[in-house]
This record gives C-alpha cells, structure tokens and sequence, in this order.
C-alpha cells in the first residue's frame, strides 16, 4: 500500500491516480500489525513470571537498527556528494526526527522514530503492570488508546508524525493481545462477531478510497482512531481460526514480509531511480519495475545486513 501510494507520488500525481495515495495507510496497518505482534510476545512472557525489558529493547534493536543505520548513512553519503551544503541529521541517529519536521532526507523515517520510540515505552510500561489485576491493566491500555485522540483535539502537536498523537494503532494492537491473553471471555465474543467486523471494515476501507474519486458527503478521509479500529478488526478476523488464516495466505507473502522492511526503507531510493529515466512510462509499468528494484534492493540488504544481525541473536544470552 505504502509502495503503491508513494509511486503515485512519485509518478506526478496525476489527477487519476492521486486519491490512491490514500494507500499511505498502510504505515497505520503496520503500527497495529507491530502492536499485536509485540504484544502478543511481551503478555506470553508475563504470563511466564515477567518481563525482560533489556531483552526485548535488544532483540528489537538487533532486527531494525542495523538496516535502518546503513540505509541512513547511505542517504546521508548522498547528500554529501551531490550537495554544496549537506546538513547534519543528528536527531535520525536518535529517532526523533519525526519532532523536528520537515524531514530534509529520508521522510519514510518519521514512521520508523514512532515505532522505536513505541519500543522504549511499551515494554517497561507492561512491565510495571506485572503485579496489577488484569481489569485494569486493560483500562490503562484504553486510556493510551484514547490519548492520542484528546492530544489532537487539544492541539497538542505541530504535526501529525508526531508519536504521542500516532500511536493509536500501536496501542490498538497491544490492546487486543492483552484481551486474547488475558480476557478470554472478550476475546470470545470478538471472534464471534469477527466475520461481521471484517465485512463492515472492509466496506469502509473500499469506501475511503472511493469518497476520493467520488465525494461523499458523509464520509471523509479516515482518522488515526479510525484506521486503528479498521485494521484491529482485521487483525481479529486473521486470527478468529487456523482455516481463516490458511484462506487468507497467497503465495510470495512469507517472501514479502520478511523482506517488507527492507523494501519500506529502499523503495524511495527505488522511485528516485526510476525517475531519472526520461523515456515516459505507462504507470503499472512504472509501478512494476519500482517494485522489482525495491525487491532487489531489499533482498540485497536483507541478506547481508538484517538476516546476520537476527541470527546473531540467539548467541548472546541477552538476547536469545
């Protein structure tokens, strides 16, 4: 989606095409794909007695860091030999630029400081909730779902990349990890009533897309708390059965999430590429070969950077 909607972009927006960009969503389908995920790993090790915070911050740190740093100090080597004036980035190397916009290089990164800033805070945070009733770690987890959305009411942010008023996604997916692990009688009537939230999710996914070409009065761009109930439901639905999930696999897509991060930090460099060739293109030809160059790209990086540096885990006990 992200890939789709930048190479709209990237292709001029022309009138036709531009309400698909739109697609630029998908980074709030990955907060709650990314909350749910962590989550689910952070409550079985509760359940287990506790939660190693170090453990988790390394093991995190080992699977995004290394990529990120050598995409970053490319962009940066760019900078250097085609601008008269490079700046000095200092805060990416902290992950705070998404606080200090706009992005002058690699804006795909704002999402990036969110999810490592999402890092540092939730896994502490569940930590100090070990030894308080299930009840009401469920409702801090509403309250931090909620407070993104009384931030952006309050105007308490210069933009919207800003994490404390984007995490609503992330705390969605935690928050349905905490119910499945922890609330089996919420978690059951979800599954129920999971096929009739998919269908009305989907419905308005399709219809948020189509309120662009064709405006509708009633219905406008989705918000953040808004993607984040769409895509939760999803997440239900995904996991409401084994043949549910089996259903919804294709082919190429264990391919594809494994390497979807790698493709996310490259693709812009994909589309910078392709925009240097003259010759005018089709747009799905256009579209396919940013896609096969941020394929290429990514597998390179996936094989001799990411894929080392996960395997390296389980040697360390700090990190296994």
């Amino acid at each position: 989606m992200v890939l789709f909607a930048h190479s709209v972009l990237g292709f001029g927006a022309p009138t036709h095409l531009a309400p698909a960009q739109l697609g630029g969503m998908g980074v709030d389908l990955f907060f709650v794909l990314s909350g749910w995920l962590l989550g689910s790993l952070l409550f079985k090790e509760m359940a287990q007695g506790g939660i190693n915070v170090r453990r988790f911050w390394v093991r995190r740190w080992m699977r995004t860091l290394p990529a990120y740093y050598v995409v970053l100090i490319y962009t940066m080597g760019q900078q250097i030999l085609t601008k008269e004036d490079p700046s000095t980035p200092w805060t990416y190397f902290f992950f705070i630029q998404n606080y200090d916009y706009p992005l002058e290089i690699f804006s795909v990164s704002w999402s990036l400081a969110v999810e490592e800033q999402f890092y540092l805070f939730i896994a502490p945070f569940l930590a100090l909730t070990v030894y308080v009733k299930p009840n009401i770690r469920l409702c801090l987890l509403v309250s931090l779902f909620i407070l993104p959305a009384i931030f952006r009411y309050l105007g308490w942010y210069s933009t919207n990349l800003e994490t404390h008023v984007r995490l609503d996604c992330c705390i969605m997916g935690v928050m349905l990890a905490c119910i499945k692990y922890q609330h089996n009688q919420i978690w059951s009537v979800l599954l129920k009533y999971s096929f009739g939230m998919a269908i009305v999710s989907t419905v308005f996914f399709v219809l948020y897309f189509y309120q662009r070409w064709f405006p509708l009065s009633w219905l406008g761009d989705p918000g953040f708390m808004a993607r984040a109930m769409m895509f939760g439901a999803w997440v239900v639905f995904a996991n409401s059965s084994n043949k549910i999930r089996w259903n919804l696999f294709f082919p190429g897509a264990n391919y594809i999430a494994t390497r979807s991060y790698a493709i996310y930090l490259l693709h812009p460099d994909a589309i910078a590429l392709v925009n240097r060739v003259t010759i005018d293109l089709p747009f799905l030809v256009y579209l396919s070969i940013v896609f096969l160059l941020s394929v290429a790209a990514a597998e390179v990086l996936y094989r001799i950077v990411e894929l080392p540096f996960m395997n390296m885990r389980s040697r360390f006990k700090w990190a296994a």
